[in-house]
């Protein structure tokens, strides 16, 4: 089957975000709008970044809101994928990096400069959607049950795994059809490494990867590519961001938490996931199976990646201006596009990383206008 991408709404169509400030980009005072904007401030300059497309969403609706603090700072953000953007931060080729994963040891010892910060953005999750006739979202499973349908074991909508934990639903005898991602993903680390602890079998067979060797179904690239792949196909099924799902409309599972009971992903679960996140950042810093009441599975934060030692004053300015607007003013708007906000004392400690940024020795502070 071949996959074509979703069509998505206009704060998160493009795969390859182009922000241009127009021709307020070239003026030293701006008028003031809702959002307030500098005038004869400090007005940025251009930023190059690539990775996840978890974050994609996010990330283009605060470029298009932060042209109001310094209209010159476009943000020209790549959505290829955590492996990519961890690539293309290793060839020093972007600004900054973005991925849904920390940085494991070898992609560390890869890095051409060791004087880095990596801090979290914001809170997400990665659901289990699907596509099927006359079965709403809310469709219960466990992650043995997920496990199972991935590797093969289980192959048809009505098998008994399915109907025991869903009494009552009237489950059709049709093949389920599942997607995944075919690029390097992070959300596919954090999905195959919810997999592995939910079953051994996975584990031993696929394990946990940014990119893994499925047992079957059809690839596709991003996670609109695997929303459009599901929706395209009558008995579809596969995993992306909770944000990706809902634009789509698909039908989106509940997930048995630990403690027996069933979680919906929303903004409430997964901010309780997120409870738990401390620093320093670590390469196995996770908050998926957060034993904390009502927390979703498989919730994920997702990174940011920017080397300290800096030569481009207005870049480095651009950069903590641009991110520490992100982890302040920007966490309100996280939740209109179906992500949570960092804890607040969490968000301040990565606050704190951005302190490390230097322009050739000098710290960068942010701009008056940033607070």
């Amino acid at each position: 089957m071949r996959i074509h991408r979703l069509a998505r709404p206009a704060v998160i169509a493009a795969a390859a975000v182009t922000l241009v400030a127009a021709a307020c980009s070239n003026t030293s005072s701006t008028s003031s709008t809702s959002g307030g904007t500098t005038t004869g401030g400090f007005q940025g300059t251009a930023l190059n970044g690539a990775g996840s497309t978890f974050a994609q969403p996010l990330y283009q609706l605060w470029s298009q809101s932060f042209l109001q603090k310094e209209p010159g700072a476009q943000i020209n953000y790549q959505a290829i994928g955590s492996g990519g953007g961890i690539e293309q931060f290793t060839s020093q080729t972007v600004d900054f990096g973005a991925t849904d994963v920390p940085l494991q040891s070898d992609e560390i010892s890869n890095l051409p400069n060791q004087n880095y910060i990596e801090f979290p953005t914001a809170l997400g999750a990665v659901v289990f959607a699907y596509n099927v006739s006359g079965v709403d979202s809310g469709l219960k499973l466990d992650g043995k049950t997920i496990a199972d349908i991935f590797l093969g074991n289980i192959t048809k909508w009505n098998d008994p795994a399915i109907a025991s934990q869903n009494s009552g639903v009237n489950l059709p005898d049709e093949p389920i059809q599942t997607v995944h991602r075919s690029d390097e993903s992070g959300t596919t680390a954090v999905w195959t490494g919810w997999l592995s602890a939910e079953s051994p079998e996975w584990a031993s067979k696929v394990g946990a990867d940014k990119a893994v060797q499925w047992p079957g179904g059809t690839g596709a690239s991003g996670n609109d590519g695997v929303a459009a792949g599901i929706s395209q196909t009558e008995g579809g099924a596969g995993y992306l961001s909770y944000d990706f799902a809902k634009t789509a409309g698909l039908g989106i599972a509940d997930i048995q938490a630990s403690d027996g009971s069933y979680v919906a992903p929303s903004i409430e679960s997964i901010s309780k996931a997120g409870g738990g996140l401390n620093f320093p950042i670590q390469s196995d810093t996770t908050i998926i199976n957060s034993t904390a009441k009502g927390a979703y599975p498989v919730a994920s934060t997702t990174y940011v990646l920017i080397y300290t030692d800096q030569t481009d004053q207005a870049k480095a300015q651009t950069l903590v201006d641009f991110w520490t607007w992100a982890l302040t003013d920007g966490q309100s708007q996280t939740e209109q596009i179906n992500y949570s906000p960092l804890p607040s004392d969490f968000a301040k400690s990565a606050l704190k990383e951005l302190g490390k940024i230097t322009v050739n020795g000098t710290p960068v502070s942010p701009t008056s206008s940033m607070g």
